[in-house]
């Protein structure tokens, strides 16, 4: 039973790390990649729902002396690691809205240089040579 505690406090540090460099990777301006980064979350989350399972069973099956502070220790734990996701899915939306409006700015930039060239007529009419006097 302790063995599988350490294996979730492993996981748990192991996530709160993935948090941590998840949120630097916003503030530093380098432009993260969001399927990545969401994908090594959820493998870590179900490694610590298989371990968090496992350790439920042994507690129920053969009880520890230490198993209620091991549960509250994890419940503020997992709380807190809930709050870190729901502060990286605000960060992740903003981030969303921000490159949704790059975009559009680019789309108005891109119709306004091609509304100062010629007009589209005009540079695809055919040109005709006449040789007859």
């Amino acid at each position: 039973m302790e063995n599988e505690f350490l294996r979730i406090k492993k996981t748990l540090k192991k996530l709160d790390e993935l948090h941590m460099s998840h949120f630097e990777s916003f503030d530093n301006d380098s432009v993260p990649d969001l399927e990545e980064q969401s994908a090594e979350r959820e493998t870590e989350v179900e490694n610590l729902k298989e371990s968090i399972s496992r350790f439920l069973t042994m507690a129920e099956i053969e009880p520890h002396g230490d198993a209620e502070a091991m549960m509250l220790f994890l419940n503020n734990r997992i709380t807190n690691l809930l709050e870190q996701n729901n502060a990286l899915e605000i960060k992740v939306v903003a981030y969303r809205e921000k490159i949704r409006n790059s975009m559009k700015q680019i789309s108005r930039g891109k119709q306004a240089i091609g509304s100062y060239g010629s007009s589209a007529g005009l540079v695809n009419k055919p040109k005709v040579i006449s040789l007859t006097k």
